[in-house]
């Protein structure tokens, strides 16, 4: 009962993270595209609003250097406000330019009316007296940057609109212009958060979140300023959800996806074990064997054969072993499974060995098999009940059965005692070491196909098997290669000395029946494919 309930804890568990989890995967995905998307934006804006104010300093700098050589050495003559209107129709950034004395602007290119521009807001560190926020009187409504210079008196008017001006889209973001040294805004739409500046440190450009805002700042590399922008918090909320809104049917087609694959997996998982108790009863016929050859690679005859279960459910659905067989460790059903593998061995072989004195079948068993003190007993009363010769059974069990060895030694023993071979099975995949086999007593290596297959190739472990082939003989165990699928892979093994190999180059798992036929007909070598159609299982 509570391994029930754990089990149900766990699939509603799951079935909750099959919902939830696509849903929190579309939240992040958005959270993060959106901030990679507006991280960009504000660093375009930022570099823009600085090449926007490069080409201020640039036509400010002809203008103060095209004014400082008056023609006749007179301040606001009619021939130097004729020079100005010109600059000024020239320049696409300066709105004015004109002479400055105290707070007075004296004249400029609109003529030599005194215009009053207010007290300075600072002066710059090369010498340039800056009003910022100045009210024009032809423009009451307007904000402008007034730059003089301190000796000459040269003065240069600068809407901030002409600057700051950006997309309609972007018009709710904070954007300006700072004297970097000051720590001033020049202009600016918004506030400027001076943390921004600490965080900035000796960088030239930077773009982050700040809090739940994105900043960006590009510095000048020439003057002393730099182009800030902020995507505030909203903005930044706003643009996510708008993404994650968009990707919300991928988020709800995945979940719905994946709990679908889980409600499936749940149910075979949930009536496997009753199907399988079900296959295992004796009157029940829908697990079966098959048999793969066992060749001797000196003469390439058939001297045995492993006996692999395969089971086929209602309306011919094959159940692949490596499936079935977890569920049976799980549910604590490998008793059963060896018993249906013992009976359904009986029922099909017990003639046939009879038949063939000098024939061997083998049978898998499991860690739980090996862990009975009855084993021995077990598999003794069926070689006396089948009537076949000594040696027509043998066993083949995994490294991972050998881990307790004082426990399962005892029956190893007592398996060979009684004429019994035991073979280790995929050697070289668990955890089995040179010191595992000198201590337990068998009879035979399998080498894994893992192994085999590397053979010829320039995989990484393919010299792994010529170190396995020597262990073996070291030890005097004989060997099955499994899995030997090609002529280079058995030419290769015979020369090294193994004796025996299995595989699809010799022959597919066959029926009961193709195999004795095999063994009756030498030829049948020849034409593996028909004999085995309708028994075999790849």
């Amino acid at each position: 009962m509570y391994l029930k309930r754990l089990r149900l804890f766990w699939v509603y568990l799951l079935a909750l993270a099959a919902i939830v989890g696509p849903c929190a995967a579309v939240i992040y995905a958005a959270r993060y595209v959106s901030a990679s998307q507006q991280q960009e934006r504000a660093a375009s804006i930022a570099a823009d609003v600085l090449r926007r104010t490069h080409r201020v300093s640039e036509q400010m700098r002809s203008a103060f250097a095209e004014l400082g050589t008056s023609p006749d050495g007179v301040a606001c003559s009619e021939r130097h406000m004729d020079l100005m209107r010109r600059m000024v129709v020239r320049s696409n950034m300066l709105i004015d330019v004109g002479y400055a004395s105290g707070n007075e602007l004296l004249c400029s290119s609109f003529g030599d009316k005194p215009i009053d521009l207010g007290v300075p807001s600072y002066v710059s560190g090369v010498g340039n007296v800056i009003r910022i926020g100045v009210q024009h009187p032809l423009l009451p409504d307007s904000r402008l940057l007034v730059i003089s210079d301190a000796k000459t008196g040269i003065t240069a008017q600068i809407h901030e609109q002409s600057v700051l001006d950006v997309s309609t889209r972007d018009a709710e973001l904070t954007v300006g212009v700072l004297g970097w040294t000051q720590q001033r805004a020049l202009m600016a739409r918004g506030r400027f958060d001076p943390a921004w500046r600490q965080w900035m440190g000796d960088a030239y450009e930077k773009s982050r979140m700040h809090g739940q805002t994105m900043v960006a700042i590009h510095r000048s590399p020439h003057y002393d300023y730099a182009a800030f922008v902020a995507i505030p918090a909203s903005e930044m909320q706003h643009h996510w959800q708008r993404i994650a809104l968009g990707l919300s049917p991928l988020g709800i087609a995945t979940g719905l996806t994946l709990l679908w694959v889980l409600l499936q997996y749940t149910r075979q998982q949930s009536s496997m074990p009753v199907a399988l108790r079900q296959a295992l009863t004796p009157s029940n016929n829908d697990l079966f064997l098959v048999y793969q050859p066992i060749v001797d690679l000196q003469t390439d005859a058939f001297v045995g054969a492993e006996a692999l279960l395969r089971w086929r459910r209602d309306g011919g659905e094959l159940v692949s072993p490596d499936i079935f067989i977890p569920v049976a460790e799980r549910h604590q059903l490998m008793r059963q499974v060896t018993d249906k593998v013992l009976a359904l061995l009986a029922r099909d072989a017990a003639p046939f060995l009879r038949d063939h004195p000098d024939f061997y079948i083998a049978v898998n068993l499991s860690a739980e098999d090996f862990n009975r003190a009855d084993l021995p007993g077990r598999l003794h009363e069926w070689v006396v009940n089948m009537a076949v010769h000594r040696g027509a059974l043998h066993v083949e069990a995994t490294e991972r059965v050998f881990m307790d060895q004082d426990l399962v030694k005892r029956n190893l023993m007592a398996l060979r005692a009684q004429g019994i071979p035991v073979a280790i099975d995929d050697f070289g995949t668990g955890y089995s070491s040179l010191s595992y086999l000198t201590r337990l007593e068998v009879d035979c290596m399998k080498i894994d196909k893992a192994f085999v297959e590397t053979i010829g190739t320039a995989s990484v472990t393919s010299h792994v098997v010529a170190h396995i082939i020597e262990m073996a003989k070291s030890l005097n165990l004989s060997m099955v290669a499994e899995g030997v699928e090609t002529p280079e892979q058995a030419t290769y093994l015979r020369a090294r000395g193994v004796q025996f190999a299995q595989g699809w180059f010799f022959s597919r798992p066959l029926g009961i029946e193709a195999l004795r036929a095999c063994l009756a007909d030498a030829a049948c070598l020849a034409d593996q494919d028909s004999l085995s159609t309708q028994a075999s299982v790849s």
